[in-house]
């Protein structure tokens, strides 16, 4: 029974640490009228962000408190700042936008 039970662990603990790309690594927020999905990379210095379909990636930048992103999507600049769970996105940083989770 013991070896049942140390393979049984085992097994979860190899599985656990195989992380895949997959859905449940995006976040999605609702930020006005955009729908942004948001994918970090391995390092958290960019994340990817599709904006209602566009694909923008967007670099870590300093921030006071939290992490913020800045990128250019379409002529525009987009910046997706994260708070704990609490995400807001500016564009052309004067549009301030909150987000909600979708």
């Amino acid at each position: 029974m013991k070896k049942t039970l140390l393979f049984v662990f085992c097994a979860a603990a190899i599985c656990a640490c195989d992380k895949k790309s997959d859905d449940s690594s995006v976040i999605v927020r609702q930020c006005g009228d955009y729908t942004v999905e948001i994918t970090f990379s391995d390092d958290g210095d960019k994340i990817n962000a599709n904006i209602n379909g566009d694909t923008v990636e967007l670099v870590n930048v300093v921030a006071a408190s939290g992490a913020k992103f800045d990128g250019v999507l379409n002529d525009t600049d987009v910046t997706l700042w994260n708070k704990g769970n609490d995400w807001t996105m500016l564009i052309d940083q004067d549009m301030m936008i909150s987000c909600v989770a979708k």
